[in-house]
């Protein structure tokens, strides 16, 4: 149900972006904001998800791919 609820608020998120008439300046500044942390996390998952060797310790590890396997 989480998950669901989650994908609904970011499709509608991305909705606001996508508008073919385009955003208010200050719209688009917020949705920097927003969309920037869910980037930076993607962006780690997918690094680590790269990585030819294994995490020597618990320190080769962020927050977010902490517990990814």
């Amino acid at each position: 149900a989480r998950i669901a609820h989650l994908k609904r608020c970011f499709e509608e998120l991305l909705e606001v972006a996508e508008n073919p008439k385009g955003i208010q300046p200050q719209m688009a500044t917020r949705l920097d904001h927003l969309f920037q942390p869910i980037e930076n996390a993607a962006n780690e998952i997918r690094a680590h998800k790269r990585r030819r060797t294994n995490p020597r310790t618990w320190k080769d590890s962020t927050q977010n791919t902490m517990f990814v396997d």
